[in-house]
This record gives structure tokens, sequence and C-alpha cells, in this order.
């Protein structure tokens, strides 16, 4: 989840003026930034605003934050399809990093796909993706998708049409899962050496070699 914080001033013969943060910053930052407010200053001139524009008081956060310790945070996804044209057959990678608690993890999966073109199995990766998501058991948080398909990244964004009927129930599919689960995404367009892990994945699959496995990763420093 990421967060802007407001402050409401109460000045004399003026009255309530608000200040707001620019940048977003996750949660427990926010909690943070909180801890440092005076105590001889009521809390409740602070507040918080989410990604969908609700408003959060410090309690809510705590609270949440409570429920989140046992849910997976700073989601990370890498997707990516390998298509073969004369066969039509497609290998589906996905890499999700995430944290759970003070540990981060790595997981990787692969799978066959039959479809009718790249970017139809570019967002069946996608969606197979989201659907590792749910069973990590992630929910109400943000979650960065990564793709190097431009055609994908832009429609998902809303930055390109889609004209194409196929594509549009990938759109649903995928926007109604994330819906769900009320993950909210950002999607950022990457190169393909930076896609290079979900990529091989993808030809792994094709290869007739699948994978699925978690990783806990090695996290410098402490919170």
């Amino acid at each position: 989840m990421k967060l802007k914080a407001h402050y409401t001033m109460k000045v004399k013969s003026i009255g309530s003026i608000v200040f707001y943060q620019e940048d977003w910053f996750e949660l427990k930052e926010a909690l943070r930034l909180a801890k440092h407010i005076d105590k001889k200053e009521p809390q409740s001139l602070l507040s918080f605003e989410d990604e969908k524009g609700a408003m959060w008081s410090i309690k809510e956060l705590e609270k949440l934050n409570e429920e989140l310790k046992l849910e997976p945070d700073q989601l990370q996804v890498y997707f990516d399809a390998s298509f073969h044209k004369k066969t039509g057959d497609s290998g589906l990678g996905v890499v999700v990093y995430y944290k759970l608690g003070k540990d981060a993890y790595r997981l990787r999966k692969n799978q066959p796909f039959q479809g009718s073109t790249n970017n139809e199995a570019e967002y069946a990766a996608l969606f197979e993706a989201v659907k590792a998501l749910k069973d990590l058991g992630a929910s109400r948080n943000s979650v960065t998708i990564r793709g190097d398909s431009l055609v994908v990244m832009n429609q998902l964004k809303g930055e390109w049409p889609c004209y194409d009927d196929v594509h549009n129930k990938w759109l649903d599919r995928i926007e109604a899962a994330l819906k769900e689960l009320k993950l909210t995404p950002t999607y950022e367009a990457i190169d393909r050496k930076q896609n290079a892990e979900a990529d091989h994945l993808a030809r792994q699959i094709l290869a007739n070699v699948p994978i699925e496995s978690t990783l806990k990763l090695e996290v410098d420093g402490a919170e």
C-alpha cells in the first residue's frame, strides 16, 4: 500500500490549512512518520491518503498494519511469454518477489499455453501471475507489475486503445482479479534484459522443463 501524508494546521483568523506530501511512501514509512508527531499535537491532525483516494487515520493504519503482517507485502511481478508461430504453443513465465514479515521471497513458475498470438500469451502470463498473488494470500496492497510487451503494458495502463476482442477479454479478467484481491497495480514497461528471468522460464516450459519454486532470499539490514 502506498500513501501520502496530509497534515491539517488550524490557524486563528484563517481556519484550517492542509499540507500534503507529493511523493508516495509505504505503510511502514507512514507509521514511522506518525511516531514523530509531537505528542502535544493532536494526532488527528495527521491523516493519510491511499492510491484510491481513501483517507486513513493513524489508528486505522495501525490496525491495518497488524492485519497485513501475515500477508505478502512489497509485491513485484515480472511476466513474459514465448510464442511458437507454427504450432501456436506458448510458454508462460512468472516471477513474484515479495516480503512476508522481515523475510523476502522469490516465487518462480511457468506453464504451457495454447493461444493465437504472442500478445494473447503475454496477457495469459500476467493473468497467471495474478492467480499466483491470490495463492500467496496477497490483498489490500500495492503491486508493481513489470513486462516487456509495450502493447500489453500500454493497454493495461489505458494509454493505448484495445480493439481486439480477445485482448479485451483478458484485460477484463485481469482487472477483475486485481479488484477482487483489492490490489492496486502500477504498470512499468521494461526492456528484455530486465525481464530475462521471466523470459527464461517461458522458454524452459516450451522445452518441457516445468518449474514452480519459492526461494527465501537474503535480506541486508533490518527493519
